[in-house]
Parts: C-alpha cells; sequence; structure tokens
C-alpha cells in the first residue's frame, strides 16, 4: 500500500501540497516534518480511502499513539 501526504490552507478547494506516494513509515516521518514546519491541514491518505490527520496525526508523531497500517491512531 501507498500513501500520499498531503497539507493545504482552508478553506481553499483541495489541498495546496501533494506528496508522491510513499510507504507508511516514510509518509508519517514526511509528515511530522510538514507539522512541525507549521503547515496547515496535514492529512495522510491510503488508497482505500482511509485518511489520519488533526490529533491522532500529532499523537503518532509525538509517539503517544501507533499508527497502524489502516490509518488509525491506537494507544502504544
Amino acid at each position: 500500500m501507498s500513501y500520499l501526504v498531503t497539507h493545504g490552507n482552508a478553506p481553499a478547494p483541495g489541498p495546496v501540497g501533494i506528496d508522491t506516494p510513499k510507504d507508511l513509515p516514510t509518509a508519517l516521518a514526511h509528515a511530522c516534518y510538514l507539522l512541525s514546519e507549521g503547515k496547515p491541514n496535514v492529512t495522510i491518505i491510503d488508497g482505500n480511502g482511509n485518511q489520519i490527520s488533526g490529533n491522532d496525526l500529532v499523537e503518532c508523531c509525538n509517539e503517544t499513539k501507533r499508527l497502524t497500517p489502516d490509518l488509525k491512531a491506537v494507544p502504544v
């Protein structure tokens, strides 16, 4: 499965940035980097329509939660 990382400004339609498909560890690392740079609305999306963003994604970056392949944030 490949994952896309997007980011953008609301309320603009659609994402401002879409990166090339990545594996899950690389997508998470890139999303965490974008969050640390202050990019808005960072989201990881998979090919099945699953996505993660917001507090759940931040908790995965802070390693207080673990990210599953179906983009769920679960306790460590």
